[in-house]
C-alpha cells in the first residue's frame, strides 16, 4: 500500500487515521514518519483535532471519585460490614475501620469507587468490579446469589433530582420486583427501599454503571473489561505502542529467563523451554500483534479514566 515512490498512499494514510490498520501497516506508517516531514505535520494536525473531539466527547469513568454521601462518608464501607456480618464473619468495626484507613481504602471525605469491595477481599470473599453493567447483569449476579453493591447518585436516589455534581453513595442492592423495579438496604433505618428500575438506571449512570458483587466461591467469575473500544490514539500513542509492546515482551522475557527458563522450539514446562525466548522481532506476528492489543487498550484504558499521555516536545 506504497505508492511508487516509497511513500505512504493516501489509502493508508486514512485507514491509519481511522485505526483500521494491521501491524505491518502501522510499522510502514512509523518508518516514513523518519523521513517524510509532510506525513508528519498531517498526522500532528489530526491529532490535535481528533485530541479536541475527543475531549468533549469522551466518557470519562470516575474510578477515583469517592463514595461519601452520608453523614460520616462510611457508605462503602457500612455496605461491606453489613455484607460481613450477613455472612457471620466476626468482626471489629473499629478494627476493620482502621485497617481500611492505614490502606487509603477508606479516607476522611469517602471511598474511592475502585476501592469498594476491598474489605470484602481481605476477608477472603471472591470480588468482581464491573463498569458499564447493565440491570441484565445485575439481576443475573442477584439470581446467582452473589451480594451487590452499586454506587449510585444519592440526589436521583432520594430526590428524583439530578444535580450538577453527583453525590456518589454506594448502596447494597438486595433485590428486584418483577416489574423491574430494584430493591436496597437504607442502612440508615436497616429497612428496604424500593426504586423504580427507569430511575435507578438515571441515579446508576454516574458511576458509569458501576457495580461490585462478591461471593464465597470463584465459580462464575465472568470476567468484564472496561469498554474501551471508542477510545481513539492519535498518532504519538499508535508509535507508543509498538514501544510499550516489545518492553512488555522484555520483562515477561527477563522474568522468565530469572525463573531458569531458556529458549526450545517447543514449549516444554519440564526442561523450562519457551519458543518465545527470542528478540520481539523476531516473534511470531500473532504474538506481536498479543502484546500490540494489550499495550493498545491499556492506553486507551489510561484515556477512558480521564488521564491524557502529553509528550514533552523539548525531548528529541
Amino acid at each position: 500500500m506504497k505508492d511508487k515512490n516509497n511513500n505512504i498512499s493516501d489509502e493508508l494514510l486514512a485507514a491509519f487515521l481511522d485505526g483500521n490498520v494491521n501491524g505491518d501497516e502501522v510499522q510502514n506508517v512509523l518508518s516514513a514518519l523518519n523521513h517524510d516531514n509532510e506525513l508528519s505535520e498531517i498526522l500532528d494536525l489530526s491529532s490535535r483535532l481528533d485530541a479536541e473531539v475527543d475531549t468533549e466527547n469522551r466518557r470519562i469513568l470516575p474510578m477515583w471519585a469517592l463514595a461519601a454521601a452520608n453523614s460520616e462518608n462510611l457508605c462503602s464501607f457500612d455496605c461491606e460490614t453489613f455484607i460481613l456480618q450477613h455472612h457471620d464473619f466476626d468482626i471489629d468495626h473499629w478494627t476493620l475501620l482502621e485497617t481500611a484507613k492505614a490502606n487509603n481504602w477508606v479516607r476522611d471525605d469517602g471511598t474511592p469507587l475502585h476501592h469498594v469491595g476491598k474489605l470484602l477481599e481481605l476477608k477472603g470473599l471472591y470480588v468482581e468490579r464491573n463498569y458499564d453493567a447493565t440491570i441484565n447483569d445485575l439481576e443475573t449476579a442477584l439470581n446467582e446469589c452473589r451480594e451487590v453493591i452499586a454506587v449510585v447518585d444519592r440526589n436521583i436516589l432520594d430526590n428524583g433530582r439530578e444535580d450538577r455534581q453527583p453525590s456518589y453513595h454506594a448502596v447494597y442492592v438486595t433485590g428486584m420486583e418483577d416489574n423491574g423495579d430494584v430493591t436496597y438496604l437504607n442502612l440508615d433505618t436497616l429497612l428496604e427501599d424500593t426504586i423504580e428500575e427507569e430511575e435507578f438506571k438515571k441515579a446508576w449512570n454516574c458511576s458509569g454503571n458501576y457495580m461490585v458483587t462478591a461471593s464465597h466461591s470463584a465459580n462464575g467469575y465472568n470476567p468484564q473489561p472496561i469498554n474501551v473500544e471508542d477510545i481513539d490514539l492519535d498518532a504519538n500513542l499508535v508509535e507508543l505502542t509498538e514501544a510499550i509492546a516489545e518492553n512488555a515482551h522484555d520483562i515477561w522475557a527477563r522474568a522468565r529467563m530469572d525463573e531458569g527458563w531458556i529458549y526450545g522450539p517447543v514449549r516444554n514446562d519440564s526442561k523450562k523451554q519457551h519458543p518465545d525466548l527470542v528478540p520481539y522481532a523476531q516473534l511470531p506476528d500473532s504474538e506481536k500483534e498479543y502484546d500490540r492489543i494489550m499495550a493498545m487498550n491499556t492506553l486507551r484504558l489510561v484515556r477512558r479514566l480521564g488521564y491524557d499521555i502529553i509528550k514533552d516536545d523539548n525531548i528529541v
